[in-house]
């Protein structure tokens, strides 16, 4: 009978990255594309979040000043393609016009937030409207270049399917469970970029046990203190 193997949080990583190799998520060409895709991938596929995005970029509007002098309207058609056009469409303007209100000039979002700590700037986001625990993370992880874990479904599954049955059941708490085992030397910001990514990535191709028992982490134990 196969052994099975434990992991750490860390081990995780190193298993998915030989397995699959790199992913270079997220999918954008600027920081700010990160901004708005965060939003408009919310209750959507990446495929109707990105034909939103194209159609902003086709406005030429990828600046947040310009967003939030949209007309809601035309905002609104927008970003249509990724579903619930009216609040993504308000939700994108609030959480512009807080960029907006950031220190210095550009789209160098982390030179902006320079002495800002962490747990104020991830509190700042999540006093935008429409930005919850995930949206926050993938902004403040992707943006900001902080430390973050990305506590989303695909997470929970992968966390779940490798013997970890404690779970706390809300974001926050998975979220705080794994926390400290990211804050520590061995993790680059870019290495926490990948793991998100090849959690997603992984989690899309696991639907079913059987999906789970074939995967790259068949016959693996996560040790989650």
């Amino acid at each position: 009978m196969e052994k099975t193997r434990i992991l750490d949080v860390r081990g995780l990583f190193d298993l998915l990255l030989d397995a699959m190799g790199p992913t270079h998520w997220w999918p954008a060409e600027t920081r700010f594309e990160i901004v708005l895709g965060a939003v408009l991938v919310q209750n959507a596929s990446w495929t109707n979040a990105e034909a939103a995005l194209d159609a902003l970029r086709a406005a030429d509007l990828l600046r947040p000043a310009a967003i939030v002098a949209l007309p809601d309207a035309e905002l609104e058609a927008m970003v249509r393609p990724a579903g619930f056009y009216r609040a993504k469409s308000r939700y994108l303007k609030a959480l512009c016009a807080w960029l907006t209100t950031l220190p210095g000039e550009g789209p160098d979002f982390p030179q902006r937030v320079v002495g800002r700590g962490d747990d104020d700037l991830r509190r700042d986001l999540l006093a935008v409207p429409g930005v919850g625990g995930e949206t926050a993370d993938d902004i403040l992880l992707y943006v900001f270049d902080r430390p973050a874990f990305v506590a989303d479904t695909y997470a929970r599954r992968l966390f779940e399917a490798l013997g970890v049955a404690d779970l706390p059941k809300s974001y926050e708490g998975f979220r705080r469970r794994v926390m400290p085992h990211i804050l520590t030397d061995e993790w680059s910001i870019a290495d926490l970029k990948e793991f998100h990514g090849l959690i997603d990535e992984h989690g899309k191709t696991c639907r079913t046990p059987d999906d789970w028992r074939r995967s790259v982490v068949a016959g693996c134990r996560l040790d989650l203190p």
